[in-house]
């Protein structure tokens, strides 16, 4: 809108609309505008999108699950050789289930982008059921 300028001649009385001359045709619209085939064609989209995400999630957080094991396995052993339970092996079997229960939950809640996904998902299904299309 900076290159465009009102020298006065210009009176707009209501809604302006000024289209950028871009014909790709993908414009935003809502999933109620929609017809039953956009729909279904969209929504196993949204669902790949929430299953990448999770897979993104888990590779991110598997350095941290390897870390956990290896911990508690190390306190185990620990404590096998000496023969007693002291308490380092119990700080190192507790900060190990610690971050092994962290790492698990940040794997299991979903993030801003798979509540989205998911929210998208429950409206499509939705509206397809208020249609009487599934």
């Amino acid at each position: 809108m900076r290159d465009f300028t009102n020298g006065g001649d210009i009176h707009v009385n209501g809604d302006m609309n000024v289209g950028d001359g871009n014909s790709n045709g993908n414009q935003y619209r809502r999933y109620t505008e929609c017809d039953n085939e956009t729909l279904r064609l969209e929504r196993p989209y949204r669902q790949e999108n929430d299953r990448l995400e999770q897979g993104r999630k888990l590779k991110r957080l598997s350095p941290f699950f390897a870390i956990s094991v290896i911990l508690f396995m190390g306190a185990a052993t620990w404590a096998t050789i000496r023969g007693q339970a002291n308490l380092e092996t119990l700080l190192i079997g507790a900060a190990s289930v610690l971050l092994g229960w962290k790492a698990l939950e940040l794997a299991l809640t979903p993030n801003a982008l798979q509540r989205e996904e998911r929210a998208a998902v429950a409206e499509i299904n939705k509206i397809l059921r208020q249609r009487r299309a599934e």
